[in-house]
């Protein structure tokens, strides 16, 4: 009777490791769906410009994302340092080029065809130390 209930449990584990295993490449094609350009703005601390997501897969299959912002104090590109997609939601870090010494975090929400989210400045590495914030609106091209 033991070798039974041995063989069991171990079909079963077997069951949620392939299920598990499954879940995890759903959720990366499900990214596939946000690679390309989103094209919109940034608001903000009484300014506001031109923000543009681009994200790519890389050849390792990973999710890579940059931004391309337009301010009147001057254009920037950074890559993301982190990227977190899940479901629907983003979330991600990339370093502020004007300031080596700033990073901007990011966060939002993705309906098929726009985005909406929130994005804070802020001391490198200081988490919750956010000095500027506002937020972001962006439309897939």
């Amino acid at each position: 009777m033991r070798p039974q209930k041995i063989a069991v449990v171990a079909v079963v584990m077997l069951a949620i490791m392939w299920a598990a295993g499954q879940m995890g490449v759903a959720s990366a094609a499900d990214a596939d769906q946000y690679v390309g350009t989103w094209k919109g703005t940034w608001e903000g601390a009484g300014a506001g410009g031109r923000f543009d997501l681009t994200f790519t897969r890389g050849s390792d299959g990973k999710l890579a994302a940059s931004v391309s912002v337009g301010s009147d104090m001057g254009d920037y590109n950074a890559k993301f340092s982190t990227l977190t997609v899940t479901g629907d939601k983003l979330a991600g870090v990339y370093e502020y080029p004007p300031d080596p010494q700033g990073e901007v975090t990011i966060t939002g929400s993705f309906q098929p065809k726009d985005a909406i989210g929130t994005w804070s400045l802020g001391s490198k590495g200081k988490p919750g130390g956010q000095a500027i914030a506002g937020t972001w609106k962006v439309k897939k091209q």
